[in-house]
């Protein structure tokens, strides 16, 4: 029964982390139309687009950032699992 608890809880994990980096992505191309959103805005009618753009510039690789290190992670955990899963299975 422990193996089978084991296994259900391995499950929940990784659908855990998809979920996570898949909202993550979400996250961050939702932030991106947004701010693009802004910067047409401000052009159609015609304002200073100075605020959008310095938010930008900040905001949209910050939120790339983050979501590829969470992706970066995510696929190293899986990788060093199946490593640690393949080992164990030999012995």
């Amino acid at each position: 029964m422990n193996e089978q608890n084991q296994s259900t809880t391995n499950k929940l994990i990784l659908i855990a982390q998809i979920i996570s980096v898949a909202l993550i992505w979400v996250f961050v191309a939702g932030i991106s139309v947004w701010i693009v959103n802004l910067l047409l805005l401000s052009l159609e009618l015609h304002d200073v687009p100075g605020a959008s753009v310095g938010i930008s510039i900040v905001a949209i690789p910050v939120f790339l950032s983050l979501a590829g290190v969470l992706t970066y992670v995510f696929v190293g955990l899986q990788k060093e699992n199946s490593r640690l899963s393949k080992t164990s299975e030999k012995t």
